[in-house]
């Protein structure tokens, strides 16, 4: 069933983040980066990925290049170094809802619920009307067997402005989940955090 909601994150609809002012001279590295792994130079790449990052001359250029680096390896599969880079794209930007939204997958991923959580949760305050945030918290709650808490997160979907094809699979979604809770009782009550042994935000 987790892969039902997994398949429902990934239909979310997704808030374009506005274009912001960079630096040309991190723009220039990070085209650099980008032609150096085209032509499949993976340490150029690295390299120019982390210098854009490290010379940008601003927070803003900073997040900018740290968030291109980590989209870059997790395509590369290197999912805790992009979780990391992400984590400087947060702290430099801490209102980009879509780097948090990002982070909590990468978090989830691992098995970090509580970071997991930590991450969509602000991911969900930074952009209220994103369903994104939404639907990957209902979809970390299932996995959890938190059926109450997936719930309220997908009925509180319906009150946004959803395309038809997402609010049909929210109700899916909501029928199934339904259908479950009643087969066993959730892991834990809405509002507590699931902690594995060990994880912490």
């Amino acid at each position: 069933m987790a892969a039902a909601y997994l398949a429902l994150t990934a239909s979310a609809a997704c808030a374009g983040r506005p274009a912001p002012a960079i630096s040309p001279a991190t723009r220039v590295a990070v085209d650099r980066a980008e032609r150096s792994e085209r032509a499949r130079r993976y340490d150029q790449a690295r390299a120019w990925y982390e210098r854009a990052e490290r010379d940008a001359p601003d927070a803003r250029s900073r997040a900018w290049a740290a968030r291109q680096y980590a989209d870059a390896l997790a395509f590369w599969g290197e999912y805790r170094d992009a979780e990391r880079a992400l984590e400087r794209v947060v702290r430099w930007a801490p209102g980009d809802a879509s780097a948090w939204h990002d982070l909590g997958i990468l978090r989830a991923r691992r098995g970090d619920v509580a970071g997991a959580e930590m991450a969509l949760r602000r991911a969900k305050a930074a952009a209220p009307h994103d369903p994104r945030p939404r639907v990957a918290l209902a979809a970390l709650w299932v996995n959890a067997r938190r059926f109450d808490a997936a719930l309220a997160e997908y009925r509180a979907l319906l009150a946004l402005d959803l395309p038809p094809r997402l609010r049909a699979a929210v109700r899916r979604a909501i029928a199934l989940v339904s259908a479950e809770t009643r087969r066993a009782p959730s892991a834990a009550p809405a509002g507590s955090a699931a902690r594995p042994p060990g994880r912490s935000p």
